[in-house]
């Protein structure tokens, strides 16, 4: 019991000390307390143009602090972005996938992404710290993604690590993340055909400002923190070969100009505005929109709106009687 309220103390410090740096899209440096493990469900949904259907994915993640400085994480997703495989008629398929007319794509579990966090360097001082941490991750896609940009929470399979730098003070927090994605080739054995999406380089700084309470009073305070977070990705082209032959994707210039330019090498920014609230000192739920501000993302429109929920759940291991 004595254990339990300790890490229960520890986490409700972590959560009132460090809110404003609980960024809705980056991971920050700091980690989760040892033997606590949270659970987040994740949202994000869009319009698909010119069809107007609704894009959506979904996912769960469990968090797990093994030590104080190292955190675990499992992700499962869930969306109806992809196909489980890319379909007989190529050509159809590219020309037409974005058109109301064509068949919609089925729910679909997506990928499953495994994610390790390293703090390496912790300085802290009252209420101010800056904390430097080492991440990397694995994941493995179970459908045909048909994109160059490449994502790791189940869109690709593939593997990607990066540093996050972080610092807090008082009521303002500031992240910087770089992290490197590399894809690994989709190869379907029956129809000849391998597909694999550019490697991609992010760049993201997030903001966080804990608009309430300027001062706390109790650990049932509500919280109320703001984020401005900009994504900053650039990605290599995709390859795709059919019965051994590189398979070109001029033609699309003709037909579809979003799948064309989603095949290509490409660069952009993203804004992504979020409001957090955090009630009880453990319940957490974010919501915000993405819109382009240089470029656009060609894996997904705009805008598009996410929303989170998180919440920590505190284990203690029982000491064996002699």
């Amino acid at each position: 019991m004595k254990q339990i309220l300790i890490i229960l103390f520890l986490v409700l410090s972590f959560i009132r000390g460090y809110s404003q740096e609980l960024f809705p899209y980056a991971e920050a440096a700091s980690t989760i307390p040892k033997n606590v493990l949270g659970m987040r469900f994740m949202f994000e949904g869009f319009k698909e143009i010119p069809s107007q259907r609704q894009r959506n994915w979904g996912a769960v993640r469990a968090m797990y602090g093994i030590t104080g400085k190292t955190t675990l994480m499992v992700t499962a997703a869930v969306s109806n972005h992809h196909q489980r495989k890319f379909p007989a008629n190529l050509q159809n398929y590219f020309i037409n996938h974005h058109q109301r007319n064509y068949k919609p794509n089925p729910y679909l579990v997506e990928g499953i992404n495994i994610y390790l966090k390293q703090r390496v360097i912790s300085i802290d001082d009252f209420q101010k710290h800056l904390r430097v941490a080492l991440f990397g991750q694995a994941c493995k896609s179970f459908t045909a993604h048909d994109e160059s940009e490449p994502f790791l929470k189940g869109d690709n399979t593939g593997y990607g690590g990066g540093a996050i730098v972080t610092l807090l003070n008082k009521r303002f927090a500031i992240s910087f993340t770089y992290a490197y994605a590399h894809p690994l080739m989709y190869k379907d054995k029956e129809q000849q055909i391998t597909f694999q999406s550019g490697d991609a380089h992010n760049y993201d700084i997030s903001f966080g400002y804990r608009l309430y309470p300027s001062k706390y009073s109790t650990y049932n305070d509500l919280n109320i923190n703001l984020y401005v977070e900009f994504v900053n990705r650039s990605y290599e082209a995709a390859k795709m070969t059919v019965r051994d032959a590189p398979y070109n994707f001029t033609y699309l210039q003709s037909f579809d100009k979003n799948t064309y330019y989603s095949l290509m090498d490409g660069k952009y920014s993203e804004i992504r505005p979020s409001i957090q609230l955090i009630m009880n000192s453990n319940n957490r739920v974010d919501v915000g929109c993405a819109y382009p501000i240089y470029g656009r993302s060609y894996a997904h429109f705009y805008p598009l709106f996410f929303f989170n929920i998180q919440k920590y759940f505190y284990f203690s291991k029982k000491k064996k009687n002699i």
